[in-house]
């Protein structure tokens, strides 16, 4: 079975992770249509979220893990301060756009966390080091994801009926 990633990193240059874009299915446009949008805007992704086109927690911190990492490698020139100061201004403006999002909050906590603990890697290994936490928590949601289903099916008998409440974030 075929994987669908609704939020992915895609980098530039592989396999170097920065510099790089997010990609995100625009969730508004099912089921009758897989539109994607890439970006590397703050703004756009931003609203993005706002607007629900990133849908589910998981995928909503995921998804601002990895515009704080995109957001971060636009600051100009080999001063790590200013990739921090870059990354910190996005995790200012994203924690608002789906405040009741506990995904959001914690992705963005620990990407400041990061951004801050690596100023000593300088600019350019800071935004690799940035782009490689965003793919890191994706990884893991993914992981606990399905070993929330691994452990849920043995919990399921045949004919069973399965009622979920919002979206995961993985399709």
């Amino acid at each position: 079975m075929q994987t669908l990633r609704p939020v992915q990193w895609v980098p530039d240059a592989p396999p170097r992770l920065a510099p790089g874009r997010v990609r995100l299915l625009d969730q508004t446009r099912l089921p009758t249509e897989v539109a994607w949008l890439e970006t590397a805007d703050l703004e756009t992704l931003w609203q993005a979220i706002r607007t629900l086109q990133v849908r589910g927690a998981p995928a909503i911190g995921v998804a601002a893990a990895m515009g704080v990492a995109a957001w971060a490698q636009q600051a100009a020139g080999p001063d790590a301060a200013a990739v921090v100061r870059r990354a910190d201004e996005a995790c200012d403006r994203l924690a608002t756009s789906r405040p009741t999002a506990v995904n959001l909050f914690w992705a963005l906590d620990r990407m400041r966390r990061t951004a801050h603990a690596h100023t000593a890697l300088g600019a350019d290994a800071l935004r690799e080091r940035l782009a490689a936490e965003a793919v890191a928590i994706r990884d893991e949601d993914a992981a606990m994801c399905r070993a929330i289903g691994e452990h849920g099916v043995t919990l399921l008998r045949d004919g069973d009926t399965v009622l979920t409440h919002c979206n995961a974030g993985a399709l």
